[in-house]
């Protein structure tokens, strides 16, 4: 245990991963994502002589966290940081053949921009150090959502449109458009949900009538663009308001004609039973022979008043 103690100071006040290089990857908030490490060492790997770490910096964080851990072989995550419990998983098969990648799983917001790097340590049957490097497979994780598609509202009282969209992750450039060029809205309002991390957000902008406005949402991450192009035109608005209601009327005109005639087809077959019971009754006519006497009460019933 004192060794492992000694590698983990080791490792948190050597390394200085803001000095290194790294390669960004992207990863899908709420998703899993791999970071790649296969090297070929200059000395056959043991796992039962191996000691290695993935470890974490956040971008404005002085401390490294360890992310993921293995010691002579065997997992030991007793210092592994919190927020990573139950999120990372090793190839333990593969070690042999150099193969040390990880899988974070869960992503999260606040591991965008997170630096992830592997300390490596090998020792022989005697505890000598035999290979060692502390700056391997440096990745810097881009975590990323898509929004969803906008949605452009049109308010005739103020002459303005809104532009409104969910969801996405990191913040978007929100842009207005018409036929002209480029609009100049008012500050986008962004809000942050705060169970999934993910944003909302919404801009207005002033309009005039018979414009074509496009709203436009592009997320930096993803390099995905998303738009919306919406009518300022009032009457053709009110043209559209109109058609809608009267579709809406002549749906409710149906329904009630077909209400009608279900309730008048079944009072009209309520009617001739009724009659039909009561010719019989007139007739004194028994329960039990009611057989034989069906078909000329029936022709009876048919030209009978109630």
């Amino acid at each position: 245990m004192a060794r492992l103690i000694s590698i983990c100071i080791l490792l948190l006040s050597v390394v200085d991963s803001s000095q290194m290089s790294s390669h960004p990857i992207i990863g899908i908030l709420g998703k899993s994502i791999m970071l790649s490490c296969s090297l070929n060492l200059s000395a056959p790997v043991v796992p039962a002589r191996l000691t290695l770490y993935w470890t974490a910096r956040l971008k404005y964080q002085k401390e490294d966290q360890v992310v993921h851990a293995l010691y002579d072989g065997k997992e030991n995550n007793d210092p592994q940081f919190p927020f990573y419990k139950n999120r990372t998983q090793i190839f333990k098969d593969q070690l042999s053949s150099g193969n040390f990648s990880l899988l974070l799983k869960d992503l999260r917001v606040k591991d965008d921009l997170t630096t992830f790097f592997l300390f490596y340590h090998q020792e022989d049957g005697n505890y000598n150090t035999v290979d060692q490097n502390k700056e391997m497979c440096l990745t810097t994780v881009k975590v990323a959502k898509s929004y969803h598609k906008p949605i452009v509202t049109v308010n005739y009282e103020e002459w303005k449109a809104e532009c409104t969209s969910q969801g996405g992750y990191p913040k978007p450039r929100l842009t207005w458009t018409n036929q002209n060029g480029l609009l100049d809205p008012e500050v986008p309002q962004i809000v942050q949900d705060a169970g999934s991390g993910t944003l909302n957000i919404s801009s207005t902008v002033n309009i005039t009538d018979n414009q074509t406005v496009t709203c436009s949402i592009f997320n930096p991450t993803l390099k995905e663009t998303l738009n919306t192009t919406r009518s300022t035109d009032k009457e053709q608005a009110g043209l559209l308001s109109g058609i809608k209601t009267g579709i809406g009327a002549v749906a409710v005109a149906v329904a009630v004609a077909v209400a009608v005639a279900v309730a008048v087809a079944v009072i009209g077959s309520t009617l001739v039973f009724v009659c039909w019971k009561k010719s019989m009754q007139q007739n004194g006519a028994d329960t039990q022979e009611m057989g034989p006497l069906r078909h000329s009460l029936l022709q009876r019933v048919l030209t009978t008043k109630c």
